[in-house]
């Protein structure tokens, strides 16, 4: 009895002795930060333009990550040192070199050194976007293995809070074979755990264009400090974070100067003009909270979040333009009086209509039947009629004024910038022929078209004629002369063709389309742009 009493005893103060060791904040722990690389060294930097006019240096994204670092342990009462307090050195050579950098955190004592960097491939990057955490030692043989473990809680963090594609820890001894045990300079000489960051991928363009936003950079700052609180149980926070990337829901590219509030305490974020969409609030009590998105020029939205203590919340937003649609382009264009009685008709419109309600608002006088064909993500209309229209006649095309866009906005069809007009095309076919031969319907010669629109994403149509049957095949190949998609492959009467080929799980590039008959073949060049 007197043992399962003592056992007993045990059991009840373990928890008690967990409970004890849970720190409030950061009282008593010292940590060097080191932001990677300095200057604007072109040597020892990473220099990268993802557009006109705007120049990524790592340098200075991974020092303002580690003042956003510093602010933040700070708060939490650490003790903090950076390696560098500057980026702009007047002479590169007063930068800190490696061994410098492990040395002022040896100097100090510190309990923990960690160092800020963004990765890169060695080539064209389109989509490589991950975390990697390196501490000094082999996969499995850390030299100090509580860095192995402090990497184990940063990696997951970054990649949660920057939405990398994945994230990995690994030991510099075994990711960087050929150096044997030398490792990477800046954590061989340490006397003390610590390890260094590739949150993500800063070459990898989208990427690219975030990290130029302090509030991004802010992310990765928070997660290396949430797991630093893990590591040492420091109470969690009980505040938490939204964010989110807003893109035009036309061209779905993320989209520069959005304002977005925070309701109920009616923050504001305006967003920056690196074209990457990105918004952040910080420091978010627990409570419900409405996000309104509020840019001009768009259509107005909110969303409704819940905010957990500690919380991570992500709320993206595609942004629906509120300037009304208009007709940008017709085949044929208005007035003609040579329509071809065997031509389809085509219509683009500024932006991505809802096609039902374009369906519904859409007449042809003389009436004629005919089949819809939407490409440009919903941008661009093609009609194709069952028949050939009739020779020499005055045709009128309405689409009335109950089309909407996508986001609801009805159309304008007489382009003065209010909505609720009509959309009104007179054409005229060709004359009617002299000659047996000029009324055949049949196309007089074998022809590859270009397709159109030409270049597209992800869809477009491709046309051709046949004066005869044949026996058809329709391929398109990428630039290495593979094949990739069969589009015909029968039997066909004669007639003209329009075929629709859809691009969507093929990456941007030039791509060939070749027609192949016993008495015909041709080749034409297309490209996709994603």
């Amino acid at each position: 009895m007197k043992k399962r009493n003592n056992f007993l005893l045990v059991l009840l103060i373990i928890p008690t002795l967990i409970l004890a060791q849970q720190r409030t904040d950061f009282s008593g722990l010292k940590f060097c930060i080191d932001p990677g690389h300095g200057g604007h060294n072109p040597a020892n930097d990473r220099h990268v333009v993802p557009d006109p006019g705007i120049n990524f240096w790592e340098s200075e994204s991974n020092f303002q990550k580690a003042l956003l670092l510093d602010t933040l342990l700070k708060q939490k009462n650490a003790w903090v040192i950076l390696t560098r307090y500057t980026n702009d050195y007047p002479d590169d050579s007063q930068e800190p070199s490696l061994s410098a950098r492990a040395a002022i955190a040896n100097a100090n004592n510190v309990h923990f050194f960690h160092s800020i960097h963004s990765n890169a491939t060695s080539g064209t990057n389109t989509g490589t976007n991950y975390t990697l955490l390196l501490f000094r030692g082999y996969d499995n043989q850390p030299v100090f293995p509580d860095a192995k473990t402090m990497s184990s809680y940063i990696s997951p963090q970054i990649k949660n809070h920057l939405r990398t594609s994945t994230s990995y820890v690994r030991g510099d001894w075994s990711f960087y074979p050929d150096w044997g045990t030398a490792g990477l300079g800046v954590l061989r000489p340490l006397q003390m755990p610590g390890q260094l960051s590739e949150g993500s991928f800063h070459d990898y363009f989208p990427e690219t264009r975030r990290l130029m936003n302090q509030s991004y950079r802010k992310m990765e700052a928070f997660a290396i400090m949430k797991a630093f609180m893990q590591f040492y149980n420091v109470v969690p926070d009980t505040f938490g974070i939204i964010a989110g990337i807003q893109t035009d829901a036309d061209s779905l590219k993320p989209k520069n100067g959005t304002i977005v509030k925070l309701l109920p305490e009616n923050r504001v974020y305006t967003g920056d003009y690196y074209n990457n969409g990105f918004y952040m609030f910080d420091f978010v009590p627990p409570t419900p909270h409405t996000v309104k998105f509020e840019t001009p020029n768009y259509v107005f939205d909110s969303s409704t979040v819940n905010v957990n203590p500690n919380g991570l919340h992500f709320v993206d937003k595609s942004l629906i333009i509120n300037i009304p649609p208009v007709v940008t382009a017709t085949q044929p264009v208005n007035n003609d009086t040579a329509f071809r009685v065997t031509n389809y008709i085509g219509i683009r419109f500024s932006r991505a209509m809802d096609t039902s309600s374009v369906r519904l608002a859409f007449s042809i006088t003389p009436s004629i039947n005919g089949s819809f064909t939407w490409l440009s993500g919903g941008s661009l209309l093609f009609f194709f009629p069952s028949q050939p229209l009739n020779y020499d006649t005055w045709y009128t095309l309405k689409i009335d004024s109950t089309a909407k866009s996508t986001g609801g906005i009805t159309i304008d069809g007489n382009g003065d910038g209010i909505p609720g007009d009509p959309f009104i095309l007179r054409f005229k076919t060709q004359s009617q022929p002299t000659s047996v031969k000029d009324q055949l319907v049949y196309p007089e010669k074998f022809e590859l078209y270009q397709n159109y629109p030409n270049p597209f994403n992800p869809e477009t149509i491709i046309q051709f004629d046949l004066p005869e049957s044949e026996f058809v095949v329709l391929k398109v190949f990428d630039t290495y002369g593979k094949e990739v998609k069969t589009l015909i492959n029968e039997n066909l009467g004669a007639g003209r063709y329009s075929i629709k080929f859809d691009a969507s799980n093929l990456a941007s590039g030039i791509y060939f389309y070749k027609i192949f008959t016993s008495k015909f073949s041709k080749v034409n060049k297309m490209i996709l742009m994603k």
